[in-house]
């Protein structure tokens, strides 16, 4: 054997290692570099969870500059999102519209405890639907919402005439729901189909117009409540198993005072920053002094709130 072929076999060997090489590290790119925007992914959408759990918890606990801090960097966490990753265009418009209402809620001149709990409460479960899209906290909802329509079914006579408008404890029902709905509905429609949200917003609507009719009929009333069901449960599926954490219900009920006169001297603090030196102090701690009375009913989204603080206590 010459020196020249022993040569060209070893550089044979050479380019086919070389290949075989090139091959592997190939390969070894396509399976890593999409694990690693995989992972990517999952961190931005767990930071914009953390973001939307340390806005609901200053919410709840009063604390409303730390809850403006935390809505900036829910921005910043939304803007970083993977919007490829999110399944529908539906889902991201009601995601930031989500964000701009709780913006809206902030800014506005006067204190508004629902709107600031449950426009936390809908971005924490929407930012819980992306991280944990197969046992999503907003699955939970389900029995409290069949609390509420149960709650309408009774409230609604079921023989006989109604003279004026439908009873009060119907209303209180209906306005539960829909609040209860309004808190779930988009982190529903970033998993359900569109059209079952749509749906439900068209029940929703027709519902409110014949309960604050002027004076409805008994058939007209009860004719709310299948259509009602049938929307509420085609936003869940068939699986009841859902997530040990929750996000408690909303209590349908007037301001605490505490919670008011907190807000009100926040807003004078603000007012003075900016200038407005002759904001009516006064007048505004007379109206906060009076709250109106809560509703001695206590409904299941009450019972919820503290089951779920009682366990965050120990």
């Amino acid at each position: 054997m010459s020196v020249f072929s022993f040569h060209i076999r070893g550089e044979r060997r050479f380019w086919i290692r070389m290949t075989i090489g090139s091959l592997l590290f190939t390969l070894g790119l396509l399976i890593v570099v999409p694990s690693m925007n995989a992972s990517t992914s999952s961190n931005a959408f767990k930071r914009f969870l953390t973001a939307t759990e340390s806005l609901y918890d200053a919410v709840n606990k009063g604390e409303l500059s730390k809850a403006i801090n935390d809505l900036k960097e829910i921005e910043v966490q939304f803007r970083n999102l993977p919007m490829k990753e999110i399944a529908t265009v539906d889902g991201i418009h009601a995601l930031a519209q989500s964000i701009t209402d709780m913006k809206r809620a902030i800014a506005a001149v006067k204190p508004n405890e629902e709107k600031w709990k449950s426009g936390s409460a809908t971005l924490r479960l929407a930012a819980d639907a992306l991280v944990h899209p197969d046992k999503p906290i907003w699955h939970q909802y389900r029995s409290v919402l069949q609390e509420d329509l149960a709650k309408m079914r009774k409230a609604i006579p079921q023989s006989g005439t109604i003279s004026g408008p439908a009873p009060e404890s119907a209303l209180l029902a209906f306005h539960q729901l829909s609040e209860h709905y309004r808190v779930i509905r988009t982190a529903a429609i970033l998993q359900t189909e569109p059209w079952k949200v749509e749906r439900s917003d068209s029940v929703i609507r027709y519902a409110r117009r014949i309960l604050h009719a002027d004076s409805p009929t008994n058939q007209l009333l009860q004719g709310t409540i299948q259509p009602l069901q049938e929307a509420m449960d085609d936003l869940f599926p068939g699986n009841k198993e859902t997530s040990a954490a929750f996000v408690p219900p909303l209590p349908v009920a007037p301001p605490s005072w505490g919670w008011s006169a907190m807000m009100g001297s926040f807003i004078v603090t603000i007012l003075t920053w900016v200038g407005w030196r002759r904001y009516k102090v006064d007048e505004y701690s007379r109206i906060v002094k009076s709250p109106p009375k809560r509703d001695e009913q206590e409904d299941a989204a009450q019972r919820l709130m503290k089951r779920w603080n009682s366990k965050d206590k120990r």
